[in-house]
């Protein structure tokens, strides 16, 4: 089945979270349309999207009059306002929007907006905790990438047992269970790696592996 990349997104609440939304999104090709009851934030965002509006997107009036139905996405970023995230969801899943972005602030929020309709629920507080654990635990990894449910994408240092050895014989697909996408050295990036190469200590592995 072909998969139809979504080309229209409509942001409701700018805080932090939506305002970070607003900005990737933007340096794509994409129509966005961004809202926000406070005047201030909307203003602030406005030179980075084709629509800025004020409005309460738990208001089903607002929402019909930006035509929620007619974008591929909304997010509704109002996580600290959870009554409003509940309306707004329950409206735009009733005007036809065809995919609805949640945040909420916890588990329990999470699994109320899934039964209303949700097609997706985002925990940015929990999510964020987990990811910053999981490099204190390791003090070689640098960051980790959750893009694909189920896939982790690590950068990371080679582990210490690894450094001075050749990709071949460091073997890290058997003992650590990892595929190594690319190696970089210097600013420079090795794609494929060879087996040969020789690992040093301040080279970064973008490696992947199932959770």
């Amino acid at each position: 089945m072909k998969t139809v990349q979504a080309r229209t997104f409509a942001i409701f609440g700018l805080g932090r979270f939506g305002t970070s939304i607003v900005a990737h999104l933007a340096e794509n090709d994409v129509e966005i349309l961004a809202a926000d009851r406070k005047p201030a934030r909307v203003e602030a965002v406005a030179d980075q999207v084709d629509q800025a509006v004020v409005g309460d997107a738990s208001d089903d009036g607002f929402l019909q009059r930006v035509a929620i139905e007619h974008f591929d996405v909304a997010v509704f970023a109002m996580g600290e306002q959870f009554e409003a995230s509940v309306m707004a969801t329950m409206m735009a899943k009733e005007r036809g929007c065809r995919r609805v972005v949640v945040k909420a602030l916890d588990a329990r929020q999470a699994k109320i907006l899934t039964r209303i309709g949700a097609d997706q629920v985002v925990l940015p507080e929990v999510e964020m905790g987990a990811k910053i654990a999981h490099t204190l635990v390791n003090a070689n990894i640098l960051d980790v990438f959750d893009q694909i449910p189920g896939v982790n994408i690590t950068e990371r240092r080679p582990d210490p047992q690894w450094v001075g050895k050749t990709l071949a014989q460091a073997d890290i697909r058997r003992t650590a269970g990892l595929e190594i996408l690319a190696l970089i050295r210097a600013g420079r990036p090795q794609i494929p790696v060879a087996p040969s190469t020789i690992l040093a200590a301040d080279d970064v592995l973008l490696t992947v592996n199932t959770k």
